[in-house]
Parts: C-alpha cells; structure tokens; sequence
C-alpha cells in the first residue's frame, strides 16, 4: 500500500512540475525584422517587422537610439525566434544590449537581447552599408496598430 501511495505522489508531483515548468516558458515565435540605422556618435535605428505565432501574424514597429563609437549607415535584415512569450503583447518593450558591428559592403550580424518582461530574441541575418560601431543602445519593439 505505502508502494502506491509513493507511486502516485511522485506522478501527482512530476505532472505538477511540468506543469509549471512549461507553464513559465512560454510559447516560442518566429520573427523577422528589417532595419535601417545610422548614425555619427549617436545613432538612430528604425524599421519594421513580422512576429510569427502558430498561423498569426503581427507587424512590429521597431525604433531605437545608441551612443559610442558609431559612424556610418547600414540595413539589418534578421530572421530567428522569440522565447519565452506569455502573450503575444510581451514581445513590446525595450531590448537593451552592448553590441559591436561592422560593415562594408555586406556582412553577417547576430541579435542576442532580451526585454523587461523575459522575451529573448535570438536573431540572424545579413547587413549591407558602410558602418563600424562599438555602442550601448536598445531596440524598442511594439505591436504596429
């Protein structure tokens, strides 16, 4: 009898822990973003992109500013994925990161950042344009109306 009760408390507790273990990981989405900055000391950035949920879409609207060593412009055109989403709305907020690029003519370019509410962007693509940066900034990403 003490064999079955253990039994199914080690079921009842493994179900709780999945549970909540994919209860706080949330859903993983597709998105892809275009993106024009440049820039002399400060920099701006803006454009716009696609986040990818099951069969929905969503148009973003990106913006954002950095300061350092910048000089140049150039067009990001990044694809990859968005963790740990509760909502599609947790996508919106500030994405702060340290970042050093280079291009001249066209290159590769990686996006690791995360924003306020957890959500993780994981992206890569190619960018084109005459530009060198070692800056701290942020991208700002919300959902376009």
């Amino acid at each position: 009898m003490n064999k079955i009760k253990l039994s199914l408390a080690g079921l009842v507790l493994g179900a709780m822990a999945a549970t909540t273990t994919s209860a706080q990981a949330g859903m993983t989405c597709r998105i892809s973003m275009d993106i024009t900055k440049g820039g002399f000391v400060i920099g701006a950035a803006g454009g716009t992109g696609t986040l990818r949920c099951g069969n929905r879409r969503y148009r973003l609207d990106i913006g954002g500013i950095n300061a350092g060593l910048i000089i140049g412009a150039s067009k990001m055109s990044l694809n990859g994925r968005a963790r740990n989403l509760r909502y599609v709305t947790d996508i919106e907020g500030t994405y702060a990161r340290l970042g050093a690029s280079a291009a001249a003519g066209e290159g590769g370019t990686n996006i690791l950042a995360t924003n306020e509410r957890g959500v993780e962007l994981a992206m890569r693509g190619s960018q084109v344009g005459l530009e060198a940066s070692l800056d701290l900034g942020g991208l700002t990403i919300r959902l376009a109306d």
